[in-house]
């Protein structure tokens, strides 16, 4: 039977760490003591977050990887159990290497596709290998093989990983106080499920299987959308101005599919935002009305200096007579803010930003020892790996992106500026980007619309985003909202990096 008295000694030092500030008192801190691979995961997190330079790292991971198998040999009853302890942690060490990078990119540069695959390999991992070490065999291979064949105590462990995630989201958002406590919960959690892992499975394979596909199933029919129908707003007054965030191009982008006329506005007095500046159109690709305004831009461009982009903004918006309308899609909406706050006149009256962003994690610039230089040299491989893939032309090293991405604090400040007077704004939030914020109004001082539960690209061409801003735009009040969206987001919190 798995021992308990080393994790409470582990649980112990890591409170201490949290009071002392060398760990941050998050949510993710529930995983630092947890099953294995899971509790490796966190320490790489932490490392890839906060490690200064390579060497610091190094001398990191080798305390880590020490410490974790001497916990987990003493938990298996003997130090004499070290060696095995150590080939384990050796054997995961490369998918919660992966886990933890991926965790990093995506709070990193605000994508949340990458984080929740980092989240669905960390689970993975877990379900693969947290039953090997309680088997009592001295070869780590073999027994993740027999696992495999004879079932990785599935229940079991998805019931302890579903757990955790209740208690992750228990804790988010509550101050310093619930992650401690949290650890503490997360101990006995642990060694619950350490011991019963220990223990011969009391139910068949195929039993096991069946009570992990009927709650698969259970969850998919959870976060399956209700459908919405799409508005047949009144036709507005004033134009409507489209602005598209960055890794866009005249023409190509999310935003472009959007259906003016869902908003009450014709193609006629819809003008598309350009990044180069004012000029006499462009393309019209995969835009649902022709460009007749703007230069045409390229992917480069979204990324120029913010000061340049408020610039080129209030000169193609400045010159429409008001009631202006703006809507922006993801880090389109920081332009669009910016340029509209404080005291300087505008057309504009009303601003919709769908899938906004904030809070992002922050990096280092390259050739710095700051906290973060490993986890941001990694983060550029994967941006590099996906620009050679044609899948974006995204650089974290471009002006827009270093101000905004590369401080952890100014995006969230620009959405804190006032804006004018007369200018209100709304915003409506992916229920999948929620897990990258560290507060639940992110948006400063916007109007916030109920999550949905569209992908941060799907957002743009939805119903249910056009439902609320015509709702907003008719100055109707917003929906009250069901806190069940943004459970997932919570309950994934503990996989954050600190």
């Amino acid at each position: 039977m798995a021992r308990a008295w080393p994790l409470l000694g582990a649980g112990a030092v890591v409170e201490l760490l949290a009071l002392s500030g060398v760990l941050p008192a998050r949510p993710d801190l529930v995983h630092a003591i947890s099953l294995p691979p899971l509790d490796l995961t966190f320490d790489l997190g932490a490392l890839l977050g906060r490690a200064t330079g390579p060497a610091w790292f190094a001398f990191g991971l080798v305390l880590a990887i020490t410490g974790r198998a001497t916990i987990l040999s003493l938990m298996l009853g003997s130090l004499r159990r070290w060696w095995f302890a150590l080939r384990f942690e050796l054997v995961v060490l490369v998918p919660s290497f992966l886990a933890a990078e991926l965790a990093y990119c995506g709070q990193a540069v605000l994508y949340s596709a990458l984080f929740w695959v980092a989240v669905v390999l960390a689970v993975a991992w877990t379900v693969v290998f947290a039953h090997v070490p309680w088997r009592g065999s001295s070869s780590v291979l073999s027994t993740i093989g027999s696992g495999l064949r004879d079932g990785p105590r599935l229940p079991t462990v998805l019931s302890y990983l579903a757990a955790l995630g209740v208690l992750g989201a228990l804790v988010r958002g509550g101050g310093k106080a619930p992650p401690l406590i949290g650890v503490g919960v997360s101990v006995l959690l642990t060694v619950a499920a350490a011991r019963r892992l220990s223990r011969p499975p009391t139910a068949p394979m195929a039993t096991r299987l069946a009570v992990v596909v009927l709650a698969a199933v259970l969850v998919a029919l959870s976060l399956t959308n209700t459908s919405v129908s799409v508005p047949h707003a009144a036709q507005r007054p004033g134009e409507l101005v489209v602005v598209a965030g960055m890794d866009t191009s005249s023409g190509h982008g999310s935003l472009f599919s959007l259906r003016p006329s869902y908003l009450g506005f014709s193609c006629e007095r819809t003008r598309y935002y350009s990044y180069a500046g004012p000029g006499s159109g462009a393309p019209q690709a995969q835009a649902a009305c022709p460009i007749t305004t703007g230069s045409r831009y390229t992917r480069v461009d979204t990324e120029r200096p913010l000061s340049e982009l408020v610039s080129s903004f209030r000169a193609q918006v400045d010159r429409l007579a008001p009631p202006v309308t703006v809507i922006t899609h993801s880090s389109g909406a920081w332009v669009a803010w910016a340029a509209l706050s404080g005291d300087r006149a505008t057309p504009v009256r009303r601003i919709v930003m769908l899938a906004p962003l904030s809070d992002p994690h922050g990096y280092p610039p390259p050739g710095t020892n700051a906290g973060g230089t490993v986890g941001a040299a990694g983060m550029r491989l994967v941006v590099a790996i996906a620009n050679w893939e044609g899948f974006s032309h995204f650089d974290p090293d471009r002006p827009l992106a270093t101000a905004l991405l590369g401080s952890p604090r100014a995006a969230r400040a620009l959405l804190e500026r006032p804006l004018q007077r007369q200018v209100q704004a709304l915003a409506v939030p992916s229920a999948y980007d929620l897990v990258l914020f560290s507060t639940s109004n992110p948006f400063g001082r916007a109007q916030a619309a109920c999550a949905l539960f569209q992908s941060h690209g799907a957002v743009s061409a939805s119903a249910a985003a056009a439902a609320d801003a015509d709702r907003f735009l008719s100055g109707r009040l917003q929906l009250p909202c069901a806190r069940w969206p943004s459970w997932a987001a919570d309950a994934a919190s503990g996989f954050q990096v600190p």
